[in-house]
């Protein structure tokens, strides 16, 4: 390509603007990683005291389609281990409409409190939740709302202060 500038540039790129079609272009996984392409999305959500009973819910919205790559939780309180009065936390995608019921967390002792295979919550250290082991629980399209909920059994020994819920997507 002839070189159009003024005498003084040796080398411009072209401009594009709007509606200029490129061809031959081909982004691979690499060239997406190393630009400026959205390839991740993350959602934070500070939730009310998760109270000595009853379940504490927080609400978040999905900000692109993806899927679910982690969830991490971080509190402001300890909570030791226990077997009759233990945290479980679990995420539900409920869809656009509010009416889904793709379980996101593994239903399984790793993400409580308990003593007999779960883990104390220490205070301000953030907790990385295990995920749903089927690939299709952790699908979500733009806009879906994921409800969090920390469910308390039995009374716990303390209410855990400034709950921070943060979920990690990659984009599709």
């Amino acid at each position: 390509m002839p070189n159009t500038k003024s005498v003084g540039v040796a080398f411009s790129d072209p401009e594009l603007t709007s509606g200029t079609t490129i061809t031959g272009a081909v982004i691979d996984s690499t060239s997406k990683i190393l630009s400026n392409i959205a390839n991740g999305s993350t959602a934070s959500q500070q939730g009310a005291t998760i109270a000595t009973t009853s379940n504490s819910d927080v609400f978040i919205i999905a900000p692109a389609a993806g899927t679910l790559t982690s969830a991490v939780f971080s509190g402001v309180d300890a909570l030791a281990t226990s077997d009759t009065n233990y945290i479980t936390f679990s995420i539900t995608n409920l869809g656009l409409t509010g009416s889904g019921s793709a379980v996101m967390l593994a239903a399984t002792d790793a993400n409580t409190t308990k003593a007999t295979g779960g883990t104390a919550l220490t205070a301000n250290a953030a907790r990385t939740l295990t995920l749903n082991g089927t690939a299709a629980n952790l699908v979500v399209a733009a806009g879906d709302r994921l409800r969090i909920r920390a469910a308390a059994t039995g009374t716990l020994a303390n209410t855990v202060t400034f709950p921070v819920y943060r979920v990690n997507f990659t984009v599709v």
